[in-house]
C-alpha cells in the first residue's frame, strides 16, 4: 500500500477526539487515548506498511496513552514497537520499568502486556511495529529489553533513525514482492540485535549454553536430535542441559524447533529455493513429516508454509 497521512483538521471539531481515538487505536494498537485538550485536540497520523511491518509517524499535543490488560487479552497480534522520539519527551511505563526518552531517543515495547506513555507537551514519534511471532526471539528477551532508553545517535542504535526515516519515504508499491518480504527480515534481524545487546549486557554468557544452542543449529537437519545427544556433544548431562535451556525461558525442544522453524521461514522466500517443494524445505530443516511441518508451521506464524511462499512471491 501507498503512504496515507490521517489528521483531525479533515473532521468538524465537534468529531475530532472520537476521530482521533478510533484513528489512532486504528492506526497501532488498541489504547486508552487520553489527549490534554480533549475535544480540541489535532493530531496527524502518516502510515505505511512493508509487508507484514507497519510504519507509523504521529504528531500531536500533551497525550496519555495507555494500554490495558483487557485490550491486551482481545488482541489479534502482538507487536514488539520501536518509538524513536522526534520532538517532545515522553515517561515510557512497562514491565516494572520507567524511562524518560528525549529527540534522538528510542524505546522497544511490548503489545502483549500493558504499557504507559505520557508526553510533557506536544510529540512527535517514528514508530515501527513488528509482529513479535516472526521474531526469534523469547519472551524473557523481549521483556527484558522493554522501556529501556536506547540512545540513537551512538551504537547500534545509531541504526535506527536513519532506517525509518528511508522506510516512511519508501514507494512500497514499486518494489518486488521479494525485496520487500526481505527488507522485512532485515528489521526483524535489527529488533533480535537490539534486544540481545541489552539482554546479553546485562547478563554474563553461559559457556555451556553456547555450545548446545551451537550444536543444535549445526545438525538442524538431522530428525533425530535429542536432549542426550546434545548434552554428551557437550560433555554436560542431560538434565543440566534442560537446566540451561530452562534458565532462558524456553525448552530443549522448543529451541529446537524455533531454529528449524525459521530456517524453513527464511528458505521458503529465497529465489535459489524456489525449485524446491515445500515438503523439501521442511526436510532439509529436519520436519520431514509434511502435515506436522505445516501445522507447526501456521501455529507459530499464523499462515500456512505454502501461503507464505506465495504471498513473498507477489
Amino acid at each position: 500500500m501507498g503512504i496515507t497521512t490521517i489528521d483531525t483538521a479533515s473532521v468538524a471539531e465537534r468529531d475530532r477526539l472520537d476521530f482521533w481515538r478510533s484513528t489512532v487505536c486504528d492506526q497501532f494498537v488498541t489504547l486508552d487515548v487520553r489527549p490534554a485538550a480533549g475535544s480540541e485536540v489535532q493530531g496527524r497520523v502518516t502510515a505505511v506498511s512493508l509487508a507484514d511491518t507497519q510504519l507509523r509517524k504521529i504528531s500531536a499535543g500533551a497525550h496519555r496513552f495507555e494500554r490495558t490488560t483487557r485490550q491486551v487479552r482481545s488482541a489479534d497480534e502482538d507487536y514488539l514497537q520501536i518509538a524513536l522520539a522526534r520532538k517532545g519527551r515522553t515517561l515510557v511505563a512497562q514491565d516494572g520499568r520507567e524511562t524518560v526518552i528525549g529527540p534522538g531517543d528510542f524505546v522497544l515495547y511490548d503489545s502483549a502486556r500493558p504499557f504507559r506513555f505520557v508526553t510533557a507537551g506536544d510529540f512527535e514519534y517514528s514508530v515501527c511495529l513488528f509482529p513479535t511471532r516472526l521474531l526469534a526471539l523469547s519472551h524473557s528477551e523481549m521483556r527484558a529489553a522493554t522501556a529501556i532508553r536506547f540512545d540513537g545517535r551512538a551504537g547500534i542504535g545509531a541504526m535506527v533513525p536513519p532506517l525509518l526515516a528511508a522506510l516512511h519515504r519508501l514507494d512500497v508499491d514499486s518494489l518486488p514482492a521479494a525485496s520487500r518480504t526481505a527488507m522485512m527480515q532485515s528489521i526483524g534481524d535489527l529488533y533480535v540485535a537490539l534486544v540481545r545487546s541489552r539482554v546479553d549486557a546485562a547478563a554474563s554468557p553461559n559457556l555451556h549454553l553456547m555450545r548446545a544452542q551451537a550444536y543444535v543449529d549445526e545438525h538442524l537437519a538431522d530428525v533425530g536430535l535429542a536432549p542426550a545427544e546434545i548434552a554428551a556433544a557437550c560433555a554436560i548431562s542431560v538434565s543440566y542441559l534442560h537446566k540451561l535451556f530452562a534458565e532462558t525461558d524456553t525448552s530443549v525442544g522448543a529451541y529446537v524447533r524455533e531454529r528449524r522453524l525459521q530456517g524453513c521461514f527464511a528458505d521458503l522466500t529465497r529465489p535459489e529455493c524456489a525449485s524446491l517443494t515445500v515438503s523439501a524445505i521442511g526436510a532439509r530443516w529436519g520436519l520431514p513429516d509434511s502435515a506436522h511441518f505445516s501445522r507447526a508451521f501456521r501455529a507459530r506464524f499464523g499462515v500456512s508454509p505454502s501461503a507464505h511462499r506465495a504471498r513473498s512471491a507477489g
